[in-house]
C-alpha cells in the first residue's frame, strides 16, 4: 500500500496539478543529459525530490548560511513597496536559479549563462541563471500596492499571489508545467501575447483611455528590435516589445537595454527606422538636438518627493538630460485626437509642471512639459552663465520661462496666455491679438511640416540655433532678408513691418522704425526684442513693454551710463543708448 501511495504521488507530483509534465521537462533534472546542471547519478524520488522534501523543514534558501541575504532587491522610484530578501517560493527557485548552488548552465537558448550573471545583457537569450542581482529581474517578495498602478491578480485568473499575498516567481511560472501557449518553454502561467500575463497584475486602464499606439500598432517587430517570441507585431508582443522580466540592467525598469546603451536607443531600434513612421534617429545628430545619446540616464520617479530626484532640479550641480520618454509616455502615446481637457496624442501620459509651479499628472498645455526643465530648474545652463556664447547677452535676464511667460509678466510672447497689445498690425492671418502659440511654433525641427517638410513634428533637431524651426539671426550688422528672420516672418507680415505706408511704429522723419533699424542699419530683431519675455521679476514696467530686453553685444549704454528704453503710449517710445559702437541716442523719440 505504502509503495503504490507513494507511485501516485510521484506521478501526480511529475505531471502537475495542471496537465503539464514535469518527468522529461527541463527541471527534470534527475534524466540524462548533456547539461552542466544535472544529477551525477539519478536521484531517489525522482524529479520532484530537487525542490520538494518529503519530510523536515528547510528546503531551498532557508537552508544556506547565509539565508539569500546576499540577493540585491528591485528597486524604483515609482514603486511603493521595497521587496527586501526573498521569501516564500522565490527561495526555492533561486536555490537554482540565482547560479550559486547550481553552477551549471540551469537553461539557456544560447550558451553563457555564467557571464549572463555577471551583467551580459539578456534580450536575446534569457537564461534562466539569474544571478544575485534580483535589480535585473521583476521584483518578487512584496505585496502589491495600488500606490504602484497595480492590482492583485483576479482570483479566476492563472496569476496566483502566494498564501501571504505576495508576489513571487510561482506567480507567473508554475514549475509543473509548460504553458503550451509559450513557444519558448519558460513554465509561465499564461500567455504574454498583447500583454496578457502583465495586465493581470498591471493596471492599463489610462493607457486604454488615451488609445495607446504601442497597444495597437500593427508594424512588424522583428528580431532587430527584439523579438524572441516569434510576435506578429508590436501589439502582439504587447509588453514584451519594450520589457524584459528577466535580464534588465539595474535601475533601467526591465527596459530592453543593453549594458552602455543610453535610454534612447530602446526607442530608436524602431523609430530611427521609416518602416514605423517618421524616423527619429536622424534628429538626434542635428547640430541642435533636444536629446542626445549619451546626455543622461531618466529616472522614472523623477519628480515624486519619495524618489530622491526632485524635477524641476533643486540643486544647480545636478547634471541635465533629456531622453524621449521625459516628454512622451511610450504606454499612453497616441496618435488619437487630444481627450477634452488635455494636450493627448504624443504627450499623453506625461505629467508636467503648471504655470504656478505645481505637479499635474497629465499635462493640459505643451509649454506644461517645458517647464519640467526650463521653469524653475536651479541648473540651466542660461542662469549659470554657461549658456550659447553666441546667443544675445539680455540687459536683463530671467532664465526661467514659467515666469517669462506667465500673464503678469511686463511683456510676453502669447504661449500662455493671448498678449495684452491691441495693436499689432503685422500679424499674419489668421492669427490675431488674441491668439496663442506654442512652444513648438518656434522650437521644432527644420525639416518638419511647420517648415514645410516631411519631418518629425515637435522639437527633436534643427539646423538652427535654439532648437528653433526656422532661421533667426543674431549677428550685428546682419543684412535684411527673407531667410535671415525666418522666424519672426512666420508670424509677422515682413512687407507690413518695413514698408513706409501703414506702419505704426515711425521716426521723427516719417520713416518705419523697424526699416530703419533692421533694413538701413543692419539691426537685428534679437538686439532689442527678447523673443520670450521679460518677467515682471526682473524687468521694469514702462522700460520693457513690447519684449525690449536690449542685447548688450548691440546695444551699449548711453550718456547717462544706462541703455534705457521708455514706452510713451501706444505707437510712442524713446531709446537713450549707444548703437553698434557708432551712434549715440541722448534720447531718440519716436
Amino acid at each position: 500500500m505504502t509503495s503504490m501511495l507513494m507511485a501516485v504521488l510521484l506521478t501526480a507530483a511529475s505531471t502537475g496539478a495542471g496537465g503539464g509534465q514535469v518527468r522529461g521537462s527541463p527541471h527534470d533534472l534527475s534524466r540524462p543529459s548533456a547539461d552542466s546542471a544535472r544529477a551525477s547519478g539519478g536521484e531517489a524520488g525522482g524529479p520532484c525530490a530537487f525542490c520538494h522534501a518529503s519530510h523536515g523543514a528547510g528546503a531551498g534558501l532557508s537552508s544556506r548560511p547565509d539565508g539569500g541575504t546576499q540577493h540585491l532587491p528591485y528597486a524604483s522610484g515609482t514603486m511603493a513597496a521595497r521587496p527586501g530578501t526573498p521569501t516564500g517560493a522565490t527561495r526555492a527557485c533561486l536555490s537554482c536559479h540565482d547560479g550559486t548552488i547550481a553552477l551549471g548552465q540551469t537553461r539557456a537558448t544560447v550558451r553563457g549563462a555564467s557571464a549572463a550573471s555577471a551583467g551580459a545583457p539578456m534580450a536575446a537569450a534569457r537564461p534562466a541563471n539569474l544571478g544575485t542581482d534580483l535589480r535585473r529581474g521583476h521584483p518578487v517578495s512584496f505585496r502589491p500596492a495600488p500606490a504602484t498602478g497595480t492590482h492583485p491578480p483576479q482570483p479566476a485568473d492563472q496569476v496566483r499571489l502566494d498564501p501571504a499575498g505576495q508576489v513571487q516567481c510561482t506567480s507567473c511560472h508554475d514549475p509543473h508545467r509548460q504553458f503550451g501557449g509559450d513557444p519558448a518553454g519558460r513554465f509561465l502561467v499564461k500567455s504574454t501575447r498583447r500583454s496578457a500575463l502583465c495586465l493581470s497584475c498591471h493596471d492599463a486602464s489610462a493607457v486604454a483611455a488615451a488609445g495607446s499606439s504601442h497597444a495597437s500598432s500593427t508594424k512588424a517587430f522583428g528580431p532587430a528590435e527584439g523579438n524572441t517570441d516569434n510576435a506578429a507585431s508590436v501589439a502582439d508582443a504587447g509588453c514584451g516589445a519594450c520589457h524584459v522580466s528577466h535580464g534588465g540592467q539595474p535601475g533601467g525598469r526591465l527596459v530592453r537595454r543593453q549594458p552602455g546603451e543610453d535610454d534612447d536607443a530602446p526607442c530608436l531600434r524602431c523609430h530611427a527606422s521609416a518602416t514605423v513612421g517618421v524616423p527619429m534617429g536622424q534628429e538626434f545628430n542635428r547640430p541642435y538636438a533636444h536629446a542626445r545619446l549619451g546626455s543622461g540616464v531618466h529616472d522614472a520617479g523623477e519628480g515624486r518627493l519619495a524618489s530622491g530626484r526632485p524635477l524641476p532640479e533643486a540643486s544647480s550641480a545636478s547634471p541635465r538630460h533629456v531622453t524621449c520618454v521625459d516628454c512622451h509616455d511610450p504606454h499612453a502615446a497616441s496618435d488619437r485626437p487630444a481627450l477634452a481637457g488635455s494636450v493627448g496624442g504624443a504627450l499623453a501620459g506625461v505629467w508636467g509642471i503648471s504655470l504656478t509651479g505645481q505637479r499635474v499628472e497629465q499635462v493640459r498645455f505643451e509649454y506644461e512639459v517645458c517647464f519640467k526643465c526650463h521653469g524653475d530648474s536651479a541648473n540651466k545652463p542660461q542662469s549659470l552663465g554657461r549658456g550659447n556664447p553666441q546667443a544675445p547677452r539680455r540687459a536683463v535676464t530671467d532664465a526661467n520661462l514659467r515666469r517669462v511667460f506667465d500673464p503678469g509678466a511686463i511683456s510676453f510672447h502669447p504661449v500662455v496666455a493671448p498678449g495684452r497689445g491691441a495693436e499689432v498690425p503685422s500679424l499674419k492671418a489668421p492669427l490675431t491679438t488674441s491668439s496663442q502659440i506654442a512652444c513648438s511654433d518656434c522650437h521644432a525641427s527644420d525639416r518638419g511640416p511647420g517648415a514645410g517638410g516631411a519631418g518629425p513634428r515637435g522639437p527633436h533637431g534643427s539646423i538652427y540655433p535654439g532648437l528653433l524651426e526656422r532661421s533667426y539671426l543674431t549677428a550685428d550688422f546682419t543684412v535684411e532678408g527673407p531667410a535671415a528672420y525666418a522666424l519672426c516672418y512666420k508670424c509677422h507680415d515682413r512687407e507690413r513691418l518695413l514698408r513706409s505706408v501703414g506702419s505704426p511704429f515711425k521716426t521723427v522723419s516719417g520713416k518705419p522704425l523697424h526699416q530703419v533699424h533692421v533694413v538701413d542699419r543692419a539691426t537685428p530683431c534679437s538686439a532689442c526684442h527678447a523673443a520670450h519675455g521679460v518677467s515682471s521679476q526682473a524687468g521694469v514696467r514702462g522700460e520693457n513693454d513690447h519684449l525690449i530686453d536690449f542685447d548688450r553685444n548691440v546695444v551699449r549704454p548711453g550718456p547717462d551710463g544706462r541703455a534705457v528704453y521708455k514706452s510713451l503710449g501706444p505707437g510712442h517710445g524713446s531709446c537713450a543708448v549707444s548703437c553698434h559702437g557708432t551712434t549715440t541716442h541722448t534720447p531718440a523719440t519716436y
